[in-house]
C-alpha cells in the first residue's frame, strides 16, 4: 500500500551521517561496520536523491549531527558494550567538536545554505537539542527519519518523537546500521511506532 504524506506538515531528518560514523578511515566506522554498509548499501546517493526530492517539494530538510563543542560532552552509562565505548571518550577534546575531523556531515548528503543544522548530545536527535523547536516554527506534524545508524539514533529518536506527539516514518533503505541482520532487526521494532516505506515509496508521495 503507497504511503501517504501531508508534505506541509512533514519534514525529511538526515541523522549522524559524520565522517566519524560512516568514512572508511574512521576507527569508529571500520569498528562498527557502519562505514561497510554505507557503501554496500548505496546509502550516501539514495539519501541525496531523496534529501533533494523534498527540497523540490518545498519540505524542510534538517540535518542532525552529533555535537560535542564548547564543553558539552554528555555522561554517558557504563553498562552495555555501546555505553561503555562512548564513556571512554568523556573528556576527549578531539571528538565530534566544530574543526575537528570526522565532525562534518559527509559531502554527499551535505545541507545547503539556509537549511536547520541541529547539534545533539545523545543518541535521539532530541537529546540536548532544539529539534523539537526548530519542528514547531514549521509546524511540523510528521518526521522522515534517515541516517546511521538504525540500531541508535533512529530508533531512539523514534521513540522519543513520540514523547513529543510527533509521527514517525522510517525510509528503511536510507538508514543502515552494524550489518544486514541488525538492520533488519531494526527495522522490524519500529513498525510498532512507525510507518515504514523506502526511498522511492517516499519520493512518489511527495511528488
Amino acid at each position: 500500500m503507497a504511503i501517504e504524506i501531508d508534505k506541509t506538515k512533514t519534514a525529511l531528518l538526515v541523522m549522524d551521517i559524520q565522517r566519524h560514523m560512516v568514512d572508511e578511515q574512521s576507527p569508529v566506522a571500520q569498528h562498527t561496520g557502519f562505514g561497510e554498509m554505507v557503501k554496500k548499501t548505496g546509502l550516501l546517493p539514495r539519501v541525496r536523491k531523496v534529501m533533494d526530492a523534498a527540497r523540490a517539494a518545498g519540505m524542510p530538510v534538517i540535518t542532525v549531527r552529533v555535537d560535542f563543542g564548547a564543553g558539552h560532552f554528555p555522561h554517558y552509562p557504563t553498562r552495555g558494550d555501546f555505553c561503555k565505548v562512548i564513556a571512554a571518550e568523556n573528556g576527549r577534546t578531539d571528538v565530534l567538536r566544530p574543526g575537528v575531523w570526522g565532525f562534518e556531515t559527509m559531502p554527499e548528503v551535505a545541507p545547503k545554505e539556509g537549511e536547520p543544522v541541529v547539534g545533539k548530545r545523545h543518541m535521539s536527535a532530541f537529546a540536548g537539542s532544539n529539534l523539537d523547536e526548530v519542528l514547531k516554527k514549521h509546524s511540523i506534524t510528521d518526521i522522515a527519519l534517515t541516517g546511521v545508524a538504525t540500531s541508535y539514533v533512529v530508533t531512539a529518536t523514534a521513540w522519543s518523537a513520540l514523547n513529543y506527539g510527533y509521527s514517525n516514518i522510517v525510509i528503511e533503505d536510507c538508514c543502515t546500521t552494524h550489518n544486514e541482520q541488525a538492520q533488519a532487526a531494526a527495522i522490524q521494532s519500529l513498525r510498532v511506532i512507525a510507518d515504514i516505506c523506502t526511498a522511492e515509496e517516499f519520493i512518489q508521495a511527495i511528488k
